[in-house]
C-alpha cells in the first residue's frame, strides 16, 4: 500500500497498544513501526536492473525481519529514558504489530510481497486492492486526525480509533467478496464464450475497487477484460494480447530475464518497436489509458540486445488528471 496509508494504520495501532502509557507519542511510533519495512528504499539505489525491482517488498518485508527486528527494537526502546516509560513487552508488541500490518496489506496489492525471504523468493499477492485505495484511508485519516486534535485524557480517542480501524478492516474484508464475485463472473463469461484458460488473474483499476481487469492466460497469450461491480450485464468484452514468447528465445540463458519473469508471475507480453524490445508486466495494467487497447502497459521493460534490463518505461496518461478520472469513473458506473 501507499505510505500514507502505512502512516495512519501504523498510527491507530500505536494509540492502541501504547497509548495509555506514553501518551500521543504512541502514534508516532506505531507510524514509525509501519513504516519501517520500506527502509529497502534506502539501499535499493545499489542495486541495477531487474535486482532493483526485486529488492523493494523482498527482505525487509519478511516475517524472519520482523521477528528478529521487533523485540531488537523493543529492548533498545526499552532502556531509552523518555519521559513516560514502557516495558520491553509493549514495545514489542507495537513493534511486531506494527510491522506485520506492513506485510499484511501490501501483499493484499499485485506488487507481490516476500513473506518467505531469504528462503524462498515466492512473492504473497492477494490482489484483492489496489496499492492507493482511498476509501480503505479515508476512515483510518480521519481517525488520525481526531486523535491529534483530542486531548490525551478524553474518553473519546478509544471511540475514534476503534472506529478507524473497525471501518477500515470492514472495508478490506469487503475487498475479498467483491473478488470472489468478480472471479466467479470471469470464468462464467469465459465459458459462455467458449475460452480455453491455463489460469486467470484479476486485480482492482487505480483508486477504487469496483472496476477490475481481468487476464485470462491461453496457450499464446492472454484475454484482457474489464468488470464493474455495477455493470448492467455480467458479459466481458475481451481483448487478445500475444505474449509473442519467441521473442525471447535467443535470451534463454538470461538471468535478467528470469527474474523479470519472477517478478511478474508470468504474466507478461513481449512486443518489438523502433525503440527496441519490450517486456510488458500486464499486472499493473495500462498507463496510458485503461480503456485505450493501442497503448502500451504501465510496466513496460526496455531489454537490450543481450536481453539485459536497459530501462523502466512506464504508460502516461492521455488527456488532463480530470479527463481520465471521469472517464474511469463513468466505466466504474457501467456506462
Amino acid at each position: 500500500m501507499d505510505s500514507f496509508t502505512h502512516i495512519v494504520l501504523g498510527a491507530a495501532i500505536g494509540e492502541a497498544v501504547m497509548g495509555k502509557q506514553i501518551g500521543k507519542r504512541a502514534m508516532f511510533w506505531g507510524a514509525m513501526a509501519a513504516s519501517l519495512p520500506d527502509i529497502d528504499v534506502l539501499f535499493s539505489s545499489f542495486f541495477t536492473g531487474v535486482d532493483r525491482l526485486l529488492v523493494h517488498r523482498g527482505i525487509t518485508h519478511s516475517i524472519l525481519f520482523m521477528l528478529i527486528v521487533s523485540p531488537l527494537l523493543a529492548i533498545l526502546f526499552s532502556k531509552i529514558k523518555f519521559k513516560r516509560q514502557a516495558h520491553w513487552k509493549m514495545w514489542n508488541t507495537l513493534f511486531l504489530l506494527g510491522i506485520s500490518s506492513h506485510l499484511l496489506i501490501d501483499a493484499f496489492t499485485a506488487y507481490g510481497t516476500g513473506w518467505f525471504e531469504p528462503f524462498s523468493h515466492y512473492r504473497v499477492a492477494f490482489n484483492n486492492i489496489f496499492v492507493a485505495d482511498p476509501f480503505y484511508t479515508i476512515a483510518l485519516l480521519i481517525s488520525f486526525f481526531a486523535l491529534l486534535i483530542l486531548k490525551q485524557d478524553s474518553l473519546k480517542r478509544k471511540m475514534w480509533n476503534r472506529a478507524g480501524l473497525i471501518i477500515s478492516s470492514l472495508y478490506m474484508i469487503f475487498t475479498f467478496f467483491t473478488k470472489a464475485n468478480v472471479n466467479s463472473v470471469l470464468e462464467k463469461s469465459l465459458q459462455a464464450q467458449n475460452i480455453s484458460y491455463t489460469r486467470y488473474f484479476t486485480t482492482p483499476t487505480p483508486l477504487n475497487n469496483f472496476l477490475w481487469m481481468l487476464i485470462a492466460e491461453e496457450k499464446d497469450g492472454y484475454r484482457i477484460g474489464y468488470y464493474s461491480i455495477f455493470d448492467r450485464t455480467d458479459d466481458i468484452s475481451f481483448q487478445s494480447v500475444p505474449r509473442n514468447q519467441f521473442m525471447l528465445d535467443s535470451f534463454s540463458q538470461s538471468l535478467e530475464i528470469q527474474n523479470l519473469k519472477l517478478f511478474s508471475d508470468n504474466y507478461y507480453s513481449l512486443s518489438k518497436t523502433d525503440s527496441g524490445l519490450f517486456f510488458y508486466d500486464l499486472r499493473f495494467g495500462k498507463g496510458a489509458g485503461w480503456d485505450d487497447e493501442s497503448t502500451p502497459f504501465f510496466f513496460s521493460y526496455r531489454l537490450d540486445n543481450q536481453g539485459k534490463f536497459k530501462a523502466l518505461d512506464r504508460g502516461r496518461l492521455k488527456g488532463t488528471l480530470t479527463e481520465n478520472l471521469e472517464k474511469l469513473i463513468l466505466r466504474i458506473k457501467g456506462i
